[in-house]
């Protein structure tokens, strides 16, 4: 079948049409793919990176899909290989795709929207009426927490980033204020204390020195030391370790906690999956991908821009 093969982490993925298709096993049923994307999870795991990789080579990387099952039935799967022509997956990794849904859009989509939904529904306990920070709301999971906290009840949607232009647009999506993390450093600060005085969750892609300078913007301005603050961490893209001061902890009502791969039951990511469908098919998200053919992964390897790249088997 054709398949992404790592061999070697050093020459990274290649593209190869004659890999041997996988045998299930009695626990396991063969997924037939029609489309993948590349996330940065996928990435990682592609270089050897991600917290979760055990280095067994060769490897088929991607991390979830769209196929369909023996039986014609269409899906959306989360299971390691998914950049290929079929996969093993194991029984119940996946949950059924409401027919007219477009199958690029929703491999593209549904990874990064998973991250904001979960995080908020199955670890912050977010309730109608609280108050939403995103740190790093131009990417693609974040302008989908946008629009994800804006559906779910938000009474505000606090969007933070650096790309003007992007972060102004995400107003048509939800967000009820804007902190522009490219201003003058002592505004920046100015309106992350004020913006976050009072928001009950903040949502957080970037980490690094850009979540410990907001920390220290927003703690000591708090309104009431006692209103909890659940800060949950969910991305990297700024730095992989952060300089928080303990003082923090001490200072105010502040939850640190993570959300992510392990830090959620599976039935519950389950539950988020199939909750995201449902809403994806009452109205759908905005959210734009780049497609393309499977033996074109080279070029959407080397694509850095900002749509979703999606494979098409």
């Amino acid at each position: 079948m054709k398949a992404i093969i790592v061999r070697d982490f050093t020459t990274g993925p290649k593209f190869e049409t004659d890999f041997s298709t996988p045998t299930p096993t009695d626990n396991e049923v063969l997924i037939r793919v029609t489309a993948s994307s590349l996330s940065n999870r996928a990435r990682s795991g592609a270089m050897g990176a991600h917290y979760s990789s055990t280095g067994k080579l060769p490897m088929i990387p991607g991390v979830d899909g769209i196929g369909t099952l023996v039986d014609g039935q269409k899906v959306y799967f989360i299971n390691e290989g998914s950049f290929a022509e079929e996969v093993a997956v194991p029984k119940g990794n996946w949950v059924p795709v409401p027919a007219g849904l477009d199958d690029a859009k929703l491999a593209g989509m549904m990874n990064p929207a998973l991250s904001s939904w979960m995080a908020l529904k199955y670890r912050a306990d977010f309730q109608p009426g609280q108050k939403v920070m995103i740190l790093g709301a131009t990417g693609n999971a974040g302008a989908l927490a946008v629009q994800i906290a804006h559906r779910m009840g938000a009474s505000e949607v606090i969007a933070v980033a650096r790309n003007t232009q992007k972060l102004q647009a995400l107003t048509q999506l939800g967000a009820t204020q804007l902190v522009d993390l490219s201003g003058d450093p002592e505004t920046v600060k100015a309106d992350l204390a004020r913006a976050g005085s009072d928001v009950d969750i903040i949502l957080d892609y970037l980490w690094g020195d850009v979540s410990a300078n907001a920390m220290r913007a927003i703690i000591p301005n708090r309104h009431d030391d006692e209103q909890l603050l659940k800060w949950v961490e969910i991305g990297s893209s700024a730095d992989q370790t952060a300089p928080i001061p303990g003082a923090a902890f001490r200072a105010v009502t502040l939850e640190l906690i993570g959300s992510g791969q392990g830090s959620v039951a599976p039935k519950y990511i389950l539950q988020s999956l199939a909750e995201i469908l449902a809403a994806e098919a009452e109205t759908p998200f905005i959210f734009t991908i780049r497609q393309l053919p499977l033996s074109d992964f080279e070029e959407g390897w080397q694509d850095r821009g900002s749509d979703r790249i999606v494979f098409t088997m």
